[in-house]
């Protein structure tokens, strides 16, 4: 029993010595078992991680096809946030006043703009707290309409 102590504790010592180390020596290790871990460190580290192919900035094609869109100031930026997926941020703010408003009629415009030029089968509209305003495609709104929620 007590040879046993002293072997885990050598054990134990030599699972956590590599973790320990330096980073110059995580970045160009001296054993092969340690350079599992530091890939597997490295891959999930969010620097390291690229962007979704999908994941395509649509903002000046946008501002571009709709330059004289009376509410092309209120957007803030355009994205594919995946293949058929558009996500539009703008600046307009929801007075929580009845269905119809104004800010909502805004946000429709740009939801069927979004639609018509993108083709995509969802569109958010958010508000300019980053809320869903006005959605095409979800299961909640009607098939074929950009409604605000």
């Amino acid at each position: 029993m007590n040879k046993t102590i002293p072997a885990l504790a050598t054990a134990m010592a030599a699972l956590l010595i590599p973790g320990c180390s330096s980073s110059t020596a995580q970045t160009a290790p001296t054993t092969a078992s340690p350079a599992p871990t530091l890939a597997s460190q490295t891959a999930s580290a969010p620097e390291s991680v690229p962007t979704a192919p999908g994941d395509a900035d649509k903002t000046a094609d946008f501002k571009t096809a709709n330059a004289n869109a009376p509410w092309v100031g209120q957007i803030k930026s355009a994205t594919e946030t995946e293949p058929g997926r558009i996500r539009v941020d703008t600046r307009v703010v929801d007075p929580r006043g009845d269905n119809g408003s104004q800010a909502a009629k805004t946000a429709i415009a740009i939801c069927e703009s979004a639609v018509a030029l993108f083709g995509p089968s969802y569109v958010a509209v958010m508000e300019n707290d980053g809320t869903n305003f006005v959605l095409f495609g979800h299961p909640s709104v009607p098939k074929g309409a950009c409604t605000e929620v």
